[in-house]
């Protein structure tokens, strides 16, 4: 494939939907270092021009591509196969094995981040079923980026390695979640109905996220309303879609 040609679709086909959402919504999940590395390959090819999407198919679809595509991965799995390239091991699957094999624990997870247990004092909780009950794939997805920052913001990316800055494209901040939620000039049009839940919460990220913060009482409840103008807030943007 030329380097300098602009004229190449590319589209990645998976029967896996995990692995799709993985690859579109970048996370710091096991096989973090394939993500890492197809989207170094995915940026590549962008800075050439080419246009790259990523679909699932059906495992239960008829498409040619797919059948290829197994065909080629039974081949590699074969007695005499051998390996194109050195993989890396998912260092994260063997640290869960550990962990469920040391016993059962009430707490959070380890990899849970301090952005989340900012964003809600009452986690592990029950209320986060309540978010997430009546939410389609596509809002569970943003909403679900938006309360562990592990988003695709370049505060995030950066970290791991996906992006070249963690600076916000309008120049005057690192793009966080705050930054893109109540702060980012370029944002500010769609932020209507964010400022319109309320006059003593605005930039309050626990209150805009369904979470608790250590100034509520017991009787808290998350704030259906506010998530929902967040979530909308989010996709309106655009800006957590995968490019």
């Amino acid at each position: 494939m030329g380097g300098t040609r602009a004229d190449y679709k590319i589209t990645l086909l998976t029967s896996n939907k995990a692995a799709a959402l993985t690859i579109r919504n970048p996370r710091q999940q096991s096989g973090q270092e394939f993500v890492c590395q197809m989207y170094k390959v995915m940026s590549r090819l962008r800075r050439n021009g080419n246009q790259f999407n990523i679909r699932w198919i059906p495992s239960h679809e008829d498409n040619k591509l797919l059948g290829l595509a197994k065909e080629q991965a039974r081949a590699a799995t074969q007695k005499d196969a051998a390996a194109q390239e050195q993989v890396p091991r998912m260092k994260s699957t063997t640290l869960n094995i550990a962990r469920k094999k040391a016993g059962p624990s009430n707490g959070l997870p380890e990899n849970t981040g301090r952005h989340a247990k900012r964003v809600d004092a009452a986690l592990p909780g029950k209320h986060t079923r309540q978010l997430y009950d009546q939410l389609s794939w596509k809002e569970a997805s943003v909403l679900a980026q938006l309360r562990t920052g592990m988003a695709r913001l370049n505060g995030y990316l950066s970290r791991i390695n996906v992006a070249e800055t963690d600076q916000c494209a309008c120049g005057q901040a690192r793009e966080t979640v705050e930054h893109f939620l109540f702060r980012c000039r370029k944002w500010t049009a769609y932020r209507t109905e964010l400022l319109q839940c309320t006059d003593t919460h605005r930039g309050n990220i626990s209150f805009f996220l369904g979470g608790k913060s250590p100034s509520d009482d017991q009787n808290w409840t998350p704030n259906l309303e506010a998530v929902r103008a967040s979530i909308q807030f989010a996709i309106a943007t655009g800006r957590l879609e995968a490019t």
